[in-house]
């Protein structure tokens, strides 16, 4: 038995004639304290019994949460050693109701685990008012010399409750004496604690004004004060200004009698730096104390800091990103708009020119004005293409429910003539289904697509345009198959943006425009467009549409941010 507490026997309670108190069966000293050991595990339970035989205790075993309930029902516990990870009720659950339990609410709890070392994790079972958190594999001595600790407390605890109606007779005088006594070998005893030394946090003992009376090493190593130097001021000195309001706040809850109180806060180093400290509390408000446990975090509140520097930046370019976008988009539709009026007037004059005064000119002179109107008619067909591609990006999509069938069937009598004269076999099949999206701005999706797949036609072989749909999650796909001249891999993204062509006007005509309003109106319209194809095999076009209405809050599907 540790001398202190005979000592502290012999202070309390003087018995001349070597008697038990009254009341008690036998002496203190026999009496052996519980040891509550929870886990789902049979063989993990068994070594822990293992680890403990040696401290001749009460070992009771419980094989989950509501089972070490039920045991705190028939008895008190000097320490509880819990297993974070079991199924139905899980560590922290177990622990948070033994805290509700007014009887149990300040047993001290060690959860053991091997798993969940993260910050969140530690922080949340400190919170819950556990004393420490234990990875394995333990240190079977490590494990025994912090039970020890608690089974000594436990048997002092037992101790002074047995002896107080004793205590409450004697003098004034010699009850403050001897109370002084008592906590001066008990602060000793924490001194010795390993517990109390070996942790990495930063663990201390506070009166309820916020005065530090027991410390660890980990202070000094985060603040750089001496424990004397700690010990002189009051914890609220070292808070910073802008801190301290939400500070008082939590001592002023922990006075009142919250369980636990947590806070993020500075605390001001001995070179006058400020450190961030991530800290939770517990009141023991029968002894007037408050155990706190803290953590060091001002390396991931500095990385916090400029991940918010870096996002505001962004926001910044964001915002004027989007307005040069809308000062381009305004100008080009402008720009395009006003050409129009000159160059019509230029096309109608090359064009009366060739009709009326063809006769008067020379072979050059026709061939100039022929070539005038060419160009004008290409010009034209260009910022008539710029202004769709500049109201595609700016007007407003509200989405509709249709079915694909009416409009595909619609477009194919537009290009009626030209599937004819290229003698184009064309397939189509049905039903390709309903989606979401806007109509005309279907149409023009797939006006160009069919446009591409007329247009480039292989010499060598029957043309061919399949249309069909797939259904994928959130989609209805819809491609447009060709078995035309086909696009080298290599220039699968390139066509997709503005002015981008292969060939030459010549043989292919074309402004480099069309295949960007598709992806432009498909994106609007909150879906994909891609392409699959080889040169001499064809091309497969497909865009991807919401085959369903979008959600209420406006917020993107997340099927709808996967990958083709």
């Amino acid at each position: 038995m540790n001398p202190n507490t005979l000592l502290l026997e012999r202070a309390l309670l003087p018995n001349l004639a070597g008697e038990t108190p009254k009341g008690t069966s036998r002496p203190i000293a026999d009496l052996k304290a519980n040891i509550l050991l929870v886990d789902d595990r049979p063989d993990k339970l068994l070594a822990l019994e293992a680890v403990l035989t040696s401290l001749d205790q009460n070992l009771v075993q419980a094989r989950s949460g509501k089972d070490a309930l039920r045991q705190l029902l028939k008895r008190d516990f000097a320490v509880i050693l819990l297993d974070v990870s079991m199924p139905t009720m899980d560590g922290f659950e177990t622990a948070s109701l033994i805290r509700q339990r007014p009887s149990s609410e300040h047993t001290p709890i060690i959860f053991i685990t091997s798993i969940g070392n993260s910050e969140n994790h530690i922080a949340r079972g400190y919170s819950l008012g556990a004393v420490d958190y234990l990875l394995t594999p333990i240190v079977p001595d490590v494990l025994r010399a912090k039970v020890s600790v608690f089974v000594e407390l436990h048997r002092q605890t037992e101790l002074i409750k047995r002896q107080g109606e004793q205590l409450r007779r004697l003098e004034e005088s010699k009850h403050q004496r001897e109370m002084a006594e008592v906590a001066d070998r008990l602060e000793r005893e924490t001194r010795r604690n390993r517990f109390f030394t070996l942790a990495l946090d930063m663990l201390g003992i506070a009166d309820f004004e916020g005065r530090l009376l027991q410390l660890n090493a980990s202070w000094e190593e985060v603040l750089g004060y001496t424990e004397s130097e700690l010990r002189s001021v009051s914890g609220m000195d070292l808070v910073h200004p802008e801190d301290r309001p939400a500070m008082q706040e939590q001592m002023q809850a922990l006075r009142n009698g919250c369980r636990t109180a947590q806070l993020e806060g500075r605390y001001r180093h001995k070179d006058g730096s400020y450190r961030w400290l991530f800290w939770s509390a517990a009141p023991f408000p029968a002894e007037n104390l408050i155990y706190i446990f803290a953590r060091d975090i001002t390396p991931r509140k500095q990385a916090e800091a400029k991940v918010a520097m870096l996002n505001q930046e962004l926001e910044q370019r964001l915002v004027a990103l989007t307005t040069i976008n809308g000062e381009l988009e305004a100008f080009n539709y402008s720009i395009a708009h006003d050409l129009r009026t000159p160059l019509r007037s230029m096309s109608g004059f090359a064009k009366a020119l060739l009709e009326d005064e063809s006769s008067n000119l020379t072979p050059l002179g026709l061939e100039y004005a022929t070539r005038i109107a060419r160009s004008a008619n290409y010009m034209d067909n260009l910022l008539l293409d710029m202004l769709a591609y500049s109201r595609l990006a700016g007007a407003d999509m509200v989405p509709e429910q249709f079915t694909l069938d009416e409009p595909v069937a619609e477009l194919l009598g537009l290009v009626e003539k030209e599937i004819r004269d290229h003698k184009i076999s064309v397939e189509v099949g049905s039903p390709l289904g309903t989606v979401f999206a806007h109509l005309p701005t279907f149409k023009q999706i797939l006006t160009n697509l069919l446009s591409n797949s007329v247009k480039f036609v292989a010499p060598d072989r029957p043309a061919q345009i399949r249309i069909l749909t797939t259904r994928t999650p959130g989609y209805i796909r819809l491609s447009v198959q060709d078995n035309g001249i086909g696009i080298a891999p290599e220039h699968h993204e390139k066509i997709f943006g503005l002015f981008q062509r292969l060939h030459d006007n010549q043989t292919y005509p074309g402004t480099g425009i069309g295949l960007a309003l598709v992806r432009k109106g498909a994106e609007r319209m909150g879906g994909r467009v891609g392409v699959e194809s080889e040169v001499g095999k064809g091309s497969h076009f497909w865009v991807d549409l919401p085959a369903e209405p979008p959600p209420p809050d406006g917020n993107e599907n997340p099927s709808r941010r996967r990958q083709s």
